[in-house]
């Protein structure tokens, strides 16, 4: 995200983040809320959902935002997102030990390439966002 904001200039980059914000919001229901953590960095905290279901609605968000095109004076720019996902017990957690979790997994998901989405028990199994587009 620093290369959008230095190449594209911060007005674009706040687009971007815009049009991030809309796709979280149109996978929006019930148990699913969006928090801005700060930066480019985003918190989906999905209650009662298993490991399949979260990947599932991670990576349609990926896909989903991957086709958005903000226009520049450079042209049209696309860009990818990289997701790591944490998860609570049904005993209880703290949010800092799932955040961390999950802090862990999109790095792990920065390290398989960037434009996938990688939780604690699919730590070996990067898989790419469909379609794969360039990187901002």
């Amino acid at each position: 995200f620093k290369r959008t904001n230095d190449v594209y200039g911060h007005p674009v980059g706040d687009q971007v983040l815009c049009r991030f914000a809309a796709v979280i919001k149109k996978y929006a229901r019930p148990g699913v809320d969006a928090f801005r953590l700060g930066g480019e960095e985003f918190a989906i905290v999905m209650s009662r959902m298993t490991d399949e279901k979260a990947y599932d609605l991670a990576s349609k968000i990926g896909v989903a935002f991957g086709t958005e095109i903000v226009p520049t004076q450079l042209g049209k720019l696309r860009s990818t997102v990289s997701g790591g996902i944490g998860f609570g017990e049904a005993s209880g957690s703290r949010l800092d030990n799932v955040l961390a979790e999950a802090d862990a997994a999109l790095y792990a998901a920065k390290r398989a390439g960037r434009n996938c989405v990688i939780s604690r028990k699919r730590m070996g199994k990067a898989e790419p966002i469909k379609p794969a587009l360039r990187s901002a």
